[in-house]
């Protein structure tokens, strides 16, 4: 298995954003968006078709790594809100197809999934708005109500901007977690959609209705760096630091394996 961090008894955090469910092994990704380059040429934008590949890469090394009961995409599998394109189509069926003779695929619906069950339904994978886990509860984020049950969500998308002493930044995927809410939110896998900084993007506390009143002040942002844990302070002590020194580097918690 990847070297990873148990957040709880139940939960645990693996490098490139995947989450585990314990002691059930259940497989938990988010936000592949799957097609999304296909999306953004009709808005002008012309990108290389690598996204798939390289998120099917990471999905089946993982699973030939902890040989999960199950793997659980918690939302937005593919990419455009409108219809189903027929790179979104291609992708999506690879993706489902690689996986089907390595572990069963839940997928929750998130709010770019619109017309995903077409898909889904040749290829008998099923299309859920939520689903539990030994207590644990899996959601996109982009709808319903919080819940005192442990909960994994996506949507959010968020990510950390990093600077050295020169000034010189670098954005970053970051999970959050807070233990008030008992909540975890993982990264997108979308190697385009990179996220929202969620340190200097205050808007990010409204961006789930999941979430509580004062947004993300509670939870601490966690990466990996070569395979270490790294967490840091919540996001109203980061907040607050910039407010006071906007120069200030992001630093982590030291001594977090």
């Amino acid at each position: 298995m990847p070297k990873g961090y148990r957040l709880s008894e139940r939960i645990r955090i693996l490098p490139g954003g995947a989450a585990l469910i314990v002691p059930e092994d259940v497989l938990v990704v988010a936000d592949l968006h799957l097609g999304c380059e296909a999306a953004l040429e009709q808005e002008g934008l012309s990108l290389p078709r690598v996204q798939t590949p390289k998120v099917e890469a990471y999905v089946r090394g993982l699973v030939e790594s902890v040989s999960p009961s199950k793997v659980i995409v918690a939302g937005d599998l593919k990419h455009n809100f409108s219809r189903n394109l027929t790179q979104e189509w291609q992708d999506v069926s690879r993706f489902v197809r690689g996986l089907s003779d390595m572990a069963p695929l839940e997928v929750v619906k998130g709010n770019h999934d619109n017309f995903l069950l077409s898909i889904l339904g040749e290829l008998g994978t099923p299309l859920v708005m939520e689903t539990v886990v030994g207590g644990v509860r899996v959601v996109h984020g982009h709808a319903g109500r919080r819940t005192d049950a442990p909960t994994i969500i996506g949507h959010i998308h968020p990510s950390l901007v990093l600077k050295d002493g020169v000034n010189a930044g670098l954005k970053d995927r970051c999970f959050l977690y807070s233990e008030r809410e008992n909540m975890l939110v993982l990264p997108a896998l979308s190697i385009v959609a990179s996220g929202l900084d969620v340190i200097r993007q205050t808007d990010s506390d409204r961006s789930s209705p999941l979430l509580p009143e004062d947004g993300l002040i509670s939870y601490s942002p966690m990466t990996f760096s070569e395979g270490r844990p790294l967490r840091f302070p919540s996001v109203g002590s980061l907040r607050t630091d910039l407010h006071r020194d906007p120069d200030r580097s992001v630093r982590s918690v030291p001594g977090f394996e």
